[in-house]
Order: C-alpha cells, then structure tokens, then sequence
C-alpha cells in the first residue's frame, strides 16, 4: 500500500472583484488595511473596526488611483475655505 500527501492548497479571491487570484493577476500581492476605531455615543473608543482586503492587481491600482484622487480633492477643497 502506498500513501500520498496531498498539501492543502489556499486559495484567493479579490475582495473587489471577485476573481480567483493567481501569478498572473497577483504578482503585487496587494493588501490593504484600515485601522480604525469604532466609537460609542460618546465619540470613544470602544471596539476595533480594522478592515483588511485581499486585492488583485488590477482592484489593487484602482482603489490605490481612488484614494490618491480624494485625497487631493479634500487637499483642493481645504485650500478653498
């Protein structure tokens, strides 16, 4: 009798899109967190509301483009006031 030990295999999906991720669409092995703090009525901090995302490199850039451009919107509507 003979045994083979097959390892598991973990498997990704991009959280944005959806699509399984692989050599070809995850060369960037992007991840992004949001740490923050989820506050009670009274504006403390009470519990931890971290967000973390797996993303392919396509959602990667996207999402990257997205916070540059809304970052440098409230940057222009700062200088504004």
């Amino acid at each position: 009798m003979s045994t083979k030990t097959i390892p598991a295999q973990t498997i990704k999906t991009c959280d944005c899109c959806s699509v399984t991720m692989d050599g070809q669409n995850s060369r960037q092995e992007g991840k992004l967190t949001l740490n923050a703090h989820a506050l009670d009525m009274h504006g403390h901090a009470c519990a931890d509301a971290t967000r973390k995302f797996d993303l392919c490199d396509s959602c990667l850039f996207d999402v990257a483009k997205a916070i540059d451009s809304a970052i440098a919107a409230r940057k222009q509507g700062a200088n504004h006031d």
